[in-house]
């Protein structure tokens, strides 16, 4: 058994789906299958119930999933700790992000950490909400801001920021004329959405309220990001559901409408690994406790690099 496997695993245990698992992380299913069995065969018990779909995870598979996830932290913890004693009172604090809201009400915050802390490098990472889960316990990203669920058990979570939904529209729809929208306005309309492999829970959350608003689409258009979907409403191709923040990007031909339906917020979340080497994200989270005005994102920002 070793630290490849477990990641394997947590990874493959949380999303309950060997499709899922194999791309988040980066791997054909059939090495992340033998990998697993030849985990199985190793502790001699079997960890998965494959019977079921999903799949679902024995007692001993339970077991191993809480022991995994204790491991994992501390293995991160190490490589934090060893990396930030390598640096002494400079550092580097790589942040994951999921959409708009994050960028949105950080920003005041991110510019007075570049003020505060000069000599810590910030590195943003457009990633997936459950990409970033993996990140997170691999040690690659220090920080995320995510959308839930997220493992109490694993990570330090904290809830940042809420967004109610609004309706993106193409800006010659009938109903864009309107002040307000209720859903079933737009029954038997196209939805755009994003695809369950990127945002699973949150797909979910968009589809129970389309349901309880009496909204029915006529077909569902997948979309990986937001900026996709806004251009594929943009087109005339559906409508969709987004957070509020969404509205920062300028789609050509999108108008967006808010909801007189009761719907739940958006909800998001920050992340890290409670460990020796959080200090640069307790202090950023600190900075956004103390302003939470909302900021349009500038190019004054202490970044050094942006990767999706």
């Amino acid at each position: 058994m070793d630290l490849r496997q477990l990641r394997y695993f947590v990874t493959l245990a949380e999303q309950r789906h060997f499709g899922r698992a194999s791309e988040l992380l980066n791997i054909a299913q059939p090495p992340l299958s033998q990998q697993m069995k030849a985990l199985e065969a190793d502790l001699g018990v079997e960890l998965f119930d494959r019977s079921t779909r999903p799949i679902g995870l024995t007692p001993a598979g339970q077991t191993l999933l809480r022991e995994a996830r204790l491991i994992l932290s501390q293995v991160a913890r190490a490589e934090a700790t060893t990396r930030r004693a390598g640096v002494g009172d400079g550092g580097r604090l790589v942040i994951g992000v999921t959409g708009t809201a994050a960028l949105e009400f950080a920003a005041p915050a991110l510019r007075a950490f570049g003020r505060r802390r000069p000599n810590v490098q910030l590195a943003l990472r457009e990633m997936s909400s459950p990409a970033q889960l993996v990140a997170l316990a691999a040690g690659d990203i220090h920080l995320g801001f995510l959308r839930p669920p997220v493992p109490d058990d694993q990570f330090a979570i904290k809830l940042v920021h809420t967004d109610p939904f609004v309706v993106a529209l193409p800006a010659d729809h009938p109903r864009a004329r309107q002040d307000a929208i209720r859903l079933a306005e737009l029954n038997g309309a196209p939805l755009v959405i994003f695809e369950s492999k990127e945002a699973p829970a949150f797909r979910d959350l968009i589809l129970h309220v389309c349901r309880s608003a009496g909204f029915v689409p006529s077909m569902i258009q997948d979309a990986q990001q937001i900026m996709t979907m806004l251009c594929l409403v943009g087109s005339g191709m559906g409508i969709a559901l987004v957070p509020r923040s969404a509205r920062r990007l300028q789609i050509e031909g999108v108008v967006f409408r808010p909801l007189i339906d009761t719907s739940p917020d958006v909800e998001l979340y920050a992340a890290w690994v409670p460990n020796d080497g959080a200090s640069l994200a307790q202090d950023l989270l600190d900075l956004i406790d103390e302003d939470a005005s909302e900021t349009r994102v500038r190019p004054d920002l202490n970044i050094i690099e942006t990767r999706k």
